[in-house]
């Protein structure tokens, strides 16, 4: 096995800056507001902190579930079948969707239970309407990654970054304003986040409409939009590609969202400090997605050539991009994680818990690089099925509990809590290795 790979290393820089860019964007709208609330008051960042750390598991529900389309889009685009490309997306917009609106109902049920998951008394009042604002926002997310997996998957990543940038500008400008009441707009503090946020939303589903309908950008797509149908066929099919691939990333993202839960129990200041690390881990880790869904594109665009040997090139040379990425941003953690809490708050107890869980974050990196990488090399052949067995095993069984037993039981708090993620990541990481060489083996035979 060759372990340089020039070609890929261009194409999956050129597929991934570009996404890691945009997920940067997307991430930053949830960062913006903790930064900007975390000044505003600590306690509205706790609150922010904990509705964030939730409401990201339903985008990611929602993201994982849309990516069920590249593995189709991706070898249809290989094989220049832009007519049945317009089917899958018309048939992946209407699924999307229907799935925003089923992640509504159940985050509407949490809402309800605020009260019972032993969290401060005293941000309860300021998560709910927080929450509610949040939620009015899930149905346009799913229009934005409908139409952003059918641009990935044929190669123009481009459009989804400026995209998301765009909306992140104006949630910053919105958030400066409303947050802090600036040019005569009212001071509205954590709500007024919540609504910079639903209105950058808003205009990034909008663009994608805008740019797909009334541009010539997808003259060439287009032009079979009124012919091409949507069909049970095809939603039934990414239905049974995308839920293994939310569930998946679900359970991934529950071992460190659910984990707030835990630390609501330990206190506020606990709280606050794991929404600070958590931002600063979802930094790193975006540049793995970056690299990662590239990796996905490629090894599609191979599979529908049935390529295997493309397969394997640039799912490894991904690999060692991420390892490299991993490497750096391990060192610049170290280095600024202080400064880094400081842009949230100027508590200095929160600092210091932040500062002891550099190391538990550096410890997570190396499993979690082959995890990324390997996951979506699997989505792209579309072998997903396995993914929730292996998520299951890795963070329901290993990450949670020894996340509850080092924290809870043992009693060593934020840091206990945390040294949970390495076994977790790791474990994922050794089965999706392990599944990506059996079925490409399997298929060169």
């Amino acid at each position: 096995m060759r372990l340089y790979y020039p070609k890929e290393y261009r194409a999956l820089t050129k597929l991934g800056v570009p996404i890691a860019i945009g997920q940067v964007g997307l991430t930053l709208q949830n960062l913006a507001d903790n930064i900007m609330v975390g000044q505003h008051s600590t306690l509205e960042l706790a609150a922010a902190g904990f509705v964030n750390n939730l409401f990201v598991l339903a985008l990611l529900l929602l993201i994982g579930f849309s990516m069920g389309a590249i593995s189709q889009i991706g070898a249809l685009y290989s094989q220049g079948e832009k007519r049945r490309i317009v089917s899958i997306l018309k048939s992946s917009l209407w699924a999307d969707v229907l799935q925003g609106l089923l992640l509504t109902l159940i985050l509407v049920g949490l809402f309800v239970s605020l009260p019972y998951l032993g969290q401060p008394e005293e941000l309860i009042p300021l998560m709910k309407p927080y929450l509610i604002i949040q939620l009015s926002s899930l149905p346009l997310m799913a229009v934005v990654n409908g139409f952003r997996r059918m641009t990935d998957s044929i190669n123009d990543t481009k459009v989804a970054m400026i995209i998301v940038l765009t909306g992140n500008i104006w949630n910053i400008c919105f958030n400066w304003l409303l947050i802090f009441g600036n040019c005569g707009f009212p001071e509205m503090g954590i709500i007024g986040a919540g609504w910079a946020t639903f209105s950058s939303r808003l205009l990034m589903a909008l663009m994608y409409v805008a740019i797909f309908f009334l541009t010539n950008h997808y003259k060439e797509y287009m032009q079979y939009w009124h012919t091409e149908k949507a069909n049970w066929q095809d939603i039934k099919l990414l239905n049974k590609l995308g839920w293994p691939i939310a569930i998946q990333m679900g359970m991934e993202t529950a071992s460190f969202s659910l984990c707030a839960i835990l630390l609501g129990w330990i206190g506020t200041t606990a709280l606050a400090a794991h929404q600070v690390m958590l931002n600063i881990a979802n930094m790193i880790f975006l540049f793995y997605v970056g690299i990662g869904t590239a990796v996905s594109i490629r090894v599609s665009n191979y599979n529908g050539l049935n390529d295997q040997r493309g397969v394997r090139h640039a799912s490894f040379a991904g690999y060692e991009m991420v390892l490299l990425s991993g490497l750096i941003m391990s060192i610049l953690a170290i280095i600024f994680s202080k400064d880094a809490s400081m842009l949230f708050t100027d508590s200095e107890e929160v600092a210091v818990i932040v500062s002891g869980l550099v190391l538990p974050l550096i410890l997570y990196q190396l499993g979690d690089g082959t995890q990324t990488i390997f996951s979506n090399a699997l989505r792209g052949l579309g072998d997903v099925k396995k993914l929730m067995k292996y998520s299951f095993i890795a963070y329901v069984i290993i990450s949670l509990p020894l996340s509850y037993l080092f924290g809870i039981t043992f009693g060593w708090g934020a840091f206990g809590i945390w040294m949970g993620f390495p076994f977790g990541l790791s474990a994922a990481g050794i089965l999706y290795f392990r599944r990506f060489l059996w079925i490409t083996d399997f298929k060169r035979k």
